[in-house]
């Protein structure tokens, strides 16, 4: 019951079936209450009156003029009169609540309480005999069975199940046709909440208001994307024009007299904090990697990134296992996502920080992992936002809040996943998983 309950589709299709039913069985209730019902009593009535004007009959006739009557009778129904029972028949009485059972009750209440009626399938054709009580005798009225109880044939209720089934096909057709648009608008949300941009979805074809939602939808989409534009562009350009005064002061630092450079230590390492908060910005504009990508060893990357770190001193382990050496990557985005999570393990975390990677038979695995006081799950998703950072954090180590959203969106980039995951033990997974087979871009 989850699809009829779950979906839209299935909720019409169950609604429209319901009702489909529902309107065909109080029709079925209202003909036979009011047409089926009086005409089968009307029925009865006309065949119980027949037989007692010909019990009537029997019982006026003079004897010779009766035996001729029952010779030639002859009537519409093609009935036959017999003035007794054969010796070898077998009749049985009529069935409950089937018409025979009602004709025999009117007979008993018009003409005798011994009537009685008995069916026997003697011969090719299923008949009735009707006993005929009168007051030289009991004779009996033959006739085929169906002309008096004729049960629904087979054959009608196959084609009524046949046209209920076609019914149900036509409204299962129809439904999906009309949900067929709200399918598609469906996956180009989620192609959008993956950070892809969808094809616009068609506008033509469904119901007018569909329609109208395909073009809304289309518009917004468009909106997104000359906001999307806009964003980059006045990132890049604060980020560029920010790096011209930067230098400018970087260098005026820098010949000062030697005897000042102490003092003015900390506004050297203030610079290089705003230097790399620019190259955040910088990373973060960029739509794609810098290169296209190109097959490549994340181990080979972290390797040549762990001189770098030891060379800076960075408390960092390695844990590397077997990676194939023509994975999908750019090399310069990865350096990128390692970095990032490296400084966010040392200002957020404690160490030893290890970088692990790990082969499996459709994913390439790299992790960063630490051992401090972790990320509560319920905030993961949120510091993966641009501008975001825990509220923990906000008054210690500088930063922009871009780190972990460049991470995720390269990740997206390489067709793959970022997770931030508790550590057994305590501390903090970062995992990267990117696929070894690509897909082509939509």
């Amino acid at each position: 019951m989850t699809f009829f309950s779950g979906s839209l589709f299935g909720r019409t299709v169950l609604v429209v079936v319901l009702s489909v039913l529902l309107t065909q069985l109080a029709t079925t209730f209202m003909i036979r209450q009011f047409y089926v019902h009086p005409l089968l009593e009307r029925s009865l009535d006309d065949r119980a009156n027949h037989i007692q004007t010909i019990v009537t009959t029997l019982s006026v006739l003079p004897d010779a003029a009766r035996s001729a009557f029952i010779r030639d009778f002859n009537d519409t129904e093609g009935a036959r009169l017999y003035s007794a029972l054969p010796k070898e028949h077998t009749g049985l009485p009529p069935e409950p609540n089937s018409r025979l059972s009602l004709l025999e009750e009117r007979l008993r209440r018009l003409i005798s309480p011994d009537s009685r009626i008995l069916v026997t399938d003697r011969g090719d054709t299923p008949e009735a005999w009707i006993s005929l009580k009168t007051s030289h005798g009991e004779y009996w009225y033959v006739t085929q069975r169906h002309r008096f109880d004729a049960g629904f044939p087979v054959k009608w209720a196959i084609v009524l199940m046949m046209v209920v089934l076609i019914s149900v096909i036509g409204v299962y057709w129809g439904v999906r046709r009309v949900n067929q648009p709200l399918q598609e608008l469906t996956q180009a949300v989620h192609r959008i909440a993956e950070g892809k941009t969808p094809t616009p979805v068609p506008e033509s074809g469904g119901p007018q208001e569909i329609r109208a939602l395909s073009e809304a939808f289309n518009s917004m989409q468009k909106a997104l994307r000359e906001f999307e534009s806009n964003r980059t562009i006045m990132l890049a350009g604060v980020s560029h024009d920010l790096r011209t005064p930067l230098s400018r002061l970087r260098l005026e630092i820098e010949m000062l007299s030697p005897r000042d450079s102490m003092a003015l230590e900390p506004l050297v390492q203030d610079l290089e904090e705003i230097d790399r908060i620019i190259d955040q910005f910088l990373d973060f504009a960029r739509d794609t990697p810098h290169d296209w990508l190109g097959r490549s060893s994340i181990n080979e990357i972290v390797r040549s990134l762990y001189e770098r770190f030891t060379a800076r001193r960075y408390p960092v382990v390695l844990d590397l296992r077997e990676t194939p050496d023509d994975t999908l990557l750019n090399e310069r985005a990865i350096e990128r996502v390692v970095t990032n999570l490296v400084e966010n393990s040392l200002r957020y975390g404690d160490p030893p920080i290890t970088i692990r990677t790990q082969t499996f038979a459709d994913w390439v695995r790299l992790s960063v992992l630490d051992r401090g006081s972790g990320i509560p799950p319920q905030e993961t998703l949120r510091l993966m936002q641009p501008f975001t950072r825990l509220e923990s954090s906000r008054s210690g180590h500088p930063g922009a809040g871009l780190g972990l959203a460049i991470v995720e969106r390269i990740a997206r980039m390489h067709q793959g996943t970022f997770k931030l995951l508790p550590r057994a033990g305590g501390g903090l997974e970062a995992r990267l998983e990117f696929p070894r087979v690509h897909t082509p871009p939509a």
